[in-house]
């Protein structure tokens, strides 16, 4: 145990005691030679130092211990099982080394093609039985490329690439690189057998691999065709094909599909309907519509008629693209065959309001009613809104009344949206006001883009009171205003603005604060800002347009110059302010 030393000097004739921190049982007295008193000071301060160092290293070898030793016992049985792994697989490497096939002083293809058929036994056949050799070593390899060197013949095959010597130039055919199988017909058995067990990204590129780099350079050397390389592996060129066309969609590799088209027309591979259909719906679910009606050109020119589903796919396929004639031939021709579904026919109606084609699109609602068992609200309004944009507001005014006639009525909440817009375009409060109380009157509960399109329609009327007024009723009915509905109220302040109305304005901008965003809060600031400073009468004039000048920096909105300017110039004391 650790102790330490107190030394107690009585004299040149007595003793030195020794006391344990721990047991007193270790203080004992033992004569000592006399010596002089002067001595013992030295004597003590050299041995208390010595015993003060051991027990200070004992410490930190100790907390050295705690700190690291856990690590070290890990790290020790860590290096242990690694050199025991080490030696076991160095033990296993030895027994399969003498099973490796050692290719030395390959020759050339001169010398390959000269050399008489037979091999050698310990040269590159080395490590192989003399059965084997005996019964391979006769048979002439097959005609590679220039720059590879075979082992064997028949299946399997190996080719080694040779590495081309300094100054030579390398060869312009492709080194065949076979799979371990090497046959073609292993090779379609490969691809056809992985993507039904492997529908994984990873095997479909490896599938197009095979099939690039492997199969087809093999037939070109052996000089056959799929039909029979497939005809060996028992499968069809159909069922090969259809894979490969798989593969390359899965992989995002879409370029590849019109390229396998290619080659099965250049082999003599029939395509039935089956086929083009499974791959116009696979381009479509990854939205590749131009290659799927590139597809749909080649059914067509293989006399094939496609199925009344996949016409109907392909009016969307075309409107997709922007082809819109093409998606309405579609259309027609599903028309012409069958009675179209609801989803070819909302798809053709959208069609026709991209081209802004009324009568096209009301000449197919009401083959719609004639050929559909039931007409709904969206079918309605997509031809209202077509007729809204070709303004057609009368012929949109009588669809909406046909509509609330129907038994059970069709129009809805965005019918008469819809036909208040056409009222807004042109100005007229009055019918925008009409068609209001006829939504009510219908039972239908006006939302907020009823009332902004309402007070749109007068503030393009020249109503602004009017449009306040509507905006009291929305408020009324306990729906609160937007940014949209902010827009629409500054504009109305454009011509002869009041006090009250920019008052107003400027609480509705502090109301809808949070639904703007800062370019469109800068504009609307700026606009009530400019009415402001053209109102006349009490509190209006530059006293308004502090206040609302004052808002836009609580806001956060920044001044323009010309505002800035304004509010100096308004100053009182400044040369065209009001204390001029």
């Amino acid at each position: 145990k650790p102790f330490r030393l107190k030394v107690c000097h009585l004299g040149p004739n007595h003793v030195l005691g020794l006391h344990s921190l721990t047991t007193l049982r270790h203080c004992k007295a033992a004569p000592l030679p006399p010596f002089h008193s002067s001595v013992c000071p030295l004597w003590h301060r050299s041995n208390m130092s010595a015993v003060v160092d051991m027990s200070f290293a004992a410490a930190t070898l100790n907390e050295l211990w705690k700190a690291i030793g856990t690590e070290l016992i890990i790290f020790g049985v860590t290096l242990f099982f690694a050199v025991v792994i080490r030696k076991f697989n160095s033990q296993i490497g030895k027994k399969t080394q003498g099973k490796a096939v050692a290719f030395k002083d390959v020759p050339s293809p001169a010398k390959a093609a000269s050399s008489p058929p037979t091999a050698p036994r310990g040269h590159a056949f080395r490590g192989f039985s003399d059965d084997f050799v005996d019964r391979f070593a006769g048979t002439p390899p097959p005609p590679l490329p220039h720059g590879s060197i075979s082992v064997g013949a028949g299946s399997p095959g190996v080719a080694i690439a040779r590495m081309p010597s300094e100054g030579s130039r390398p060869s312009a055919s492709p080194t065949v690189k076979r799979s371990s199988v090497g046959s073609p017909a292993a090779l379609i058995n490969e691809i056809i057998d992985g993507v039904r067990d492997q529908a994984s990204i990873r095997f479909a590129n490896r599938a197009l691999q095979i099939y690039q780099e492997e199969l087809q350079p093999t037939l070109a050397q052996e000089g056959m065709s799929i039909k029979d390389a497939a005809r060996q592996s028992k499968r069809t060129p159909l069922e090969l094909f259809t894979c490969l066309l798989h593969c390359s969609v899965r992989a995002g590799r879409h370029h590849l599909v019109e390229a396998l088209l290619d080659d099965m027309t250049e082999q003599g591979i029939s395509r039935p309907l089956t086929f083009y259909e499974s791959a116009m719906k696979q381009l479509a679910g990854q939205k590749q519509y131009h290659l799927a009606l590139s597809v749909y050109d080649r059914l067509t020119a293989d006399g094939l008629k496609p199925s009344a589903v996949t016409c109907s796919c392909l009016i969307g396929f075309a409107a997709e693209v922007g082809e819109l004639q093409r998606a309405v031939d579609f259309f027609e021709a599903l028309s012409a065959t069958t009675t179209p579904s609801i989803r070819a026919y909302m798809t053709v109606l959208r069609v026709h309001s991209k081209r802004q084609d009324f009568s096209a699109s009301l000449k197919i609602f009401r083959e719609m009613q004639e050929r559909c068992s039931r007409v709904d609200s969206l079918a309605l309004n997509v031809v209202l809104a077509t007729g809204v944009t070709a303004d057609q507001l009368q012929a949109v005014e009588d669809l909406v009344k046909e509509g609330d006639a129907a038994e059970p009525p069709i129009t809805d909440i965005v019918s008469y949206n819809t036909l208040m817009k056409a009222f807004a375009q042109r100005g007229d409060y009055r019918g925008a006001l009409r068609a209001l109380t006829s939504l009510k009157a219908r039972g239908l509960v006006p939302n907020a883009i009823t009332f902004n399109t309402a007070m749109d329609a007068a503030i393009r009327g020249g109503k602004p009171q009017e449009a306040w007024n509507i905006f009291a009723d929305m408020r009324e009915a306990g729906l609160k205003p937007d940014k949209f509905t902010c827009s629409i109220m500054v504009k109305g302040l454009a011509k002869n603005p009041t006090v009250s109305q920019v008052t107003d304005a400027l609480q509705l901008l502090h109301d809808t604060d949070g639904a703007c965003d800062p370019s469109l809060r800068s504009v609307l600031y700026h606009t009530t800002f400019d009415a402001a400073s053209h109102t006349t009468g009490p509190g209006g004039g530059a006293d308004l347009a502090a206040r609302v000048f004052g808002q836009m920096r609580r806001h956060k909105v920044v001044p323009t110059a010309a505002a800035q300017r304004f509010m100096v110039h308004a100053l009182p004391g400044t040369t065209g302010g009001r204390g001029a």
